[in-house]
């Protein structure tokens, strides 16, 4: 659970370890506010 306020979220797709690709493997970043 986030707190309130605004916050940065952004994806990174890992392997089945949990180890993330090379090169990494990234979302756009979007900006949420939670009330």
């Amino acid at each position: 659970t986030l707190p309130p306020g605004t916050h940065t979220l952004q994806l990174l797709l890992a392997d089945h370890n949990h180890v993330p690709h090379n090169p990494p493997v990234v979302s756009q970043k979007i900006t949420i506010t939670v009330k």
